[in-house]
């Protein structure tokens, strides 16, 4: 795991993003299973050198021909691929241009939590855990946690806070709290509250296994890093209706532990070694997470603003193909799959 961009990772863990979300404002204690990378499960696919030598091995003449031929129709194919989602995306994308640069102004009241919901789901190193009541594992939970027992609810909420409003306000949005609610009704008519209506932490050990081929041998080893998950929910309504709907959106990542380990052949004891090195969480990293997420839920909102302007103001007959992202620094858009908010219904 790259040591870079260790921490924020976006969840894509479809089964356990939809089950955390489903557990909303519904307090039940879960063991999570989580998958393992695909890009951490295996490490002894041989370096592209090797593997082009490999190929090379196997070419003959008689082949270059054939080969120049597959390659040229390669290319022909992805072009064309290239050009008919550039073509089949150009209606949305101007539509999309429009709603940037047009002077829209979106009026946001916005409602902070008030706490933090944090769990632990470390139940497997207590000994005897399963033995206890209900009451006496939660208490165990809680006094053997490493993070969730030191988290302070009002850093937290302040650091995330402060991210998400200076953003919002950055993306043209004209950002309201408590203390200026007459000022927002007063205003004008494209008005909005947003409450954020829950921030969780979950706390639980990932499971890493590492495995390396040598001869007849597969050697194994395996970790459990710490993981923190960072999940949010939303409630998006209409301002000045007597019947306001509201969405639900959310939005969950993950941050581990970082990484970096590998087997290797010791000449000297002729045995197969495995050498490590884990960067552990620590408190910091869950605050500045908090900052990190507070600016990227501010652009997920603006692009649940944009997209909902596009699929209304597509032509007729017409669909929203894709989803899409502006980038306020390149000012730029394009379409983006897990980096939005997943959005979980109106009530």
């Amino acid at each position: 795991m790259d040591k870079k961009i260790r921490r924020w990772i976006n969840e894509t863990d479809e089964t356990r993003r939809i089950e955390k979300a489903q557990t909303y404002k519904i307090f039940i204690r879960i063991f999570k299973k989580t998958q393992i990378p695909s890009s951490m499960a295996k490490k002894g696919t041989p370096s592209k050198k090797i593997i082009n030598l490999q190929i090379i091995s196997y070419i003959n003449p008689e082949s270059l021909v054939s080969m120049k031929c597959k390659t040229a129709l390669f290319f022909f194919i992805v072009f064309t691929a290239g050009v008919f989602l550039l073509t089949s995306c150009l209606p949305e994308r101007k539509i999309a241009q429009v709603f940037n640069q047009s002077p829209h102004e979106i009026n946001l009241l916005v409602l902070p939590p008030e706490n933090v919901f944090k769990y632990n789901h470390k139940g497997e190193v207590i000994e005897g855990f399963d033995s206890l009541n209900e009451a006496g594992q939660d208490s165990a939970l809680w006094a053997t946690s490493t993070f969730m027992q030191n988290v302070s609810d009002s850093l937290l909420l302040e650091t995330y806070m402060n991210r998400f409003l200076g953003e919002l306000r950055a993306l043209g949005f004209n950002v309201y709290l408590n203390d200026a609610f007459d000022a927002f009704l007063t205003d004008k008519p494209q008005s909005y509250v947003l409450d954020i209506a829950q921030v969780q932490l979950d706390e639980y050990l990932y499971p890493l296994e590492d495995e390396e081929p040598f001869e007849d041998t597969i050697y194994y080893k395996r970790f459990d890093l710490n993981a923190i998950d960072f999940s949010c929910w939303f409630e998006l309504g209409k301002a000045n209706t007597t019947k306001a709907r509201k969405t639900v959106l959310y939005s969950s990542f993950t941050a581990y532990d970082s990484f970096d380990g590998q087997f290797y052949f010791d000449i000297w004891s002729n045995n197969v070694v495995y050498k490590y090195n884990i960067d552990t969480l620590q408190m910091k990293d869950i605050y500045g997470l908090a900052a990190y997420l507070g600016k990227k839920h501010a652009g997920y909102l603006y692009d649940y603003f944009m997209n909902q302007y596009i699929a209304i103001n597509l032509p007729p007959n017409e669909i929203l193909q894709y989803y899409y992202h502006y980038d306020r620094y390149r000012k730029t858009i394009y379409p983006v799959e897990d980096e939005r908010f997943d959005i979980l219904g109106t009530k």
